[in-house]
């Protein structure tokens, strides 16, 4: 019989739709190998209710932006993995922080990120251009309704600018039609819109992980007291710019000078190395292999 998982996670316009998506592709990695069960915006009644009747040696995967420590039952059966939180500690527990860039836990960072597969295969490098392609996100979800306001500062007639790709949350959601403008509600292949991205206007969520594996020049906007913290320390290692949206006028302003200045473009591109190529997706898949082999329950 497969051992057995169990995922749970949650999605809303306030917690976005990360943990939806890194969970959907952690189910289909897992699902492949293990007896795999996958729950969405299930309250805690349910999950308390569901754990409590596990008998087998069972692995709990919750990703969630909240989290509540009695969902945490003193079982011996049961081990969890933790998404995105370093409060809660357990001997049967491992939490992993992949957006986490502080190096002090070995389950922080890039490595642990899941990337999609395709991915992997290979990409236009990123080069100055007389004209520029840009995306344009804040999340899955747009949380705290940026993306109305980067649109309309956005100087769409710049002769720099060549097309604007904008990921939106829902249909109709942006309203402003301009023929260098398309909109995605659904991104089916992200790899296709920012293999020809050239620059980004970015919030720092998940989205900002898939920009920077690209090692495309990004600009990051954000309110989000966790993706404030994130954005400074890319401003740190030199990888863009991060702003507050009441500071809009510096964020184009950069982007202008981004289009203007070929050495400033360069060196940002080529600031991020392989930061953010270290995933493969097997970091994941190894970590609960050895879970199950060395019966850690």
């Amino acid at each position: 019989m497969k051992n057995k998982i169990l995922i749970f996670t949650r999605f809303s316009k306030k917690n976005g739709i990360g943990h939806l998506i890194r969970s959907q592709r952690l189910f289909n990695l897992l699902k492949k190998k293990f007896n795999c069960r996958f729950y969405i915006n299930k309250n805690n009644v349910f999950i308390s209710n569901k754990l409590n009747q596990l008998e087998n040696k069972t692995l709990i995967i919750l990703d969630f932006k909240i989290y509540q420590k009695k969902l945490i039952l003193n079982k011996n059966n049961l081990f969890y993995i933790l998404f995105d939180q370093n409060k809660i500690k357990k001997r049967n527990l491992i939490s992993i922080n992949p957006l986490n860039l502080n190096a002090d836990s070995f389950f922080n960072g890039p490595r642990w990120f899941i990337f999609p597969k395709n991915f992997l295969r290979a990409k236009k490098k990123k080069t100055f251009k007389k004209k520029f392609k840009i995306f344009i996100s804040q999340g899955g979800t747009d949380s705290n309704n940026n993306l109305k306001k980067i649109i309309r500062s956005l100087n769409i007639n710049d002769e720099k600018i060549d097309k604007v790709f904008v990921k939106i949350p829902k249909k109709n959601y942006v309203k402003i039609k301009h023929k260098k403008i398309s909109y995605y509600y659904k991104l089916n292949n992200l790899f296709n819109v920012l293999n020809k991205t050239d620059i980004a206007i970015s919030g720092c969520g998940n989205f900002s992980y898939e920009i920077n594996f690209f090692k495309i020049p990004t600009i990051y906007i954000s309110n989000e007291a966790k993706e404030i913290v994130r954005g400074k320390k890319y401003k740190t290692k030199g990888i863009g710019k991060f702003y507050k949206i009441n500071q809009l006028n510096k964020a184009l302003a950069e982007l202008k000078f981004l289009m203007n200045n070929k050495k400033y473009y360069n060196n940002m591109v080529n600031k991020r190395k392989n930061m953010f190529k270290k995933d493969r997706l097997k970091s994941i898949d190894n970590l609960v292999s050895a879970i199950f082999k060395k019966n850690e329950f």
